[in-house]
């Protein structure tokens, strides 16, 4: 990743000659994020693709990122760290999802024990760039809240298998908050 976002940014330079050392470096690392990601989803959509989970997996993605956009949560220490935790977690909701089918009460109950530990642990920090203002800390945990009832009620209009794995996967994104913040005491 690192040698094609070198390859982009340098052509990017040479388009845009005016442009400082600290934009190129913002560029360079902006693309390598884009393109780590990138990666990790298309070899993500492979492997659920390969066991016809393609929907779920899809499900199970949007639930979890729209909500660790704004709430934040766990964070590995590397890329093949977060390659395989993500891994992990999409396997798991996908498999609980579908081999689960939750009744209207637990998937009520999921929501409730999702939304406590949003409202509690949201938002948490990304280990490099901290919410430094109480006022944008305060801002993004009753975004996260939101966000979190919203996805909730998206959740139940869907079929059965596909609510199930909606919320198993916005249980799963709450879960990692209080996780993340276990570990980032643990590192500092």
């Amino acid at each position: 990743m690192q040698k094609v976002a070198q390859i982009i940014t340098k052509a990017i330079q040479r388009e845009n000659v005016n442009l400082t050392e600290l934009q190129v470096k913002t560029i360079q690392f902006g693309l390598e994020c884009l393109l780590g990601e990138l990666f990790k989803i298309i070899i993500y959509l492979m492997i659920f693709s390969m066991f016809s989970l393609t929907q779920y997996f899809i499900i199970t993605m949007f639930f979890f990122s729209t909500l660790r956009l704004i709430a934040g949560g766990y964070h590995a220490k590397t890329y093949w760290g977060c390659f395989f935790v993500t891994l992990l977690i999409f396997g798991a909701v996908v498999g609980i999802g579908v081999q689960f089918p939750l009744p209207l009460y637990v998937r009520v109950l999921t929501i409730l024990v999702s939304l406590i530990l949003v409202w509690i642990y949201a938002p948490l920090d990304h280990p490099n760039k901290p919410i430094i203002s109480e006022v944008r800390r305060k801002r993004f945990k009753y975004l996260s809240v939101m966000l979190a009832v919203l996805l909730s009620g998206v959740s139940f209009f869907l079929p059965s298998l596909q609510s199930g794995t909606a919320v198993v996967a916005i249980l799963f994104e709450s879960i990692s908050l209080p996780v993340g913040k276990i570990t980032q005491r643990r590192r500092f």
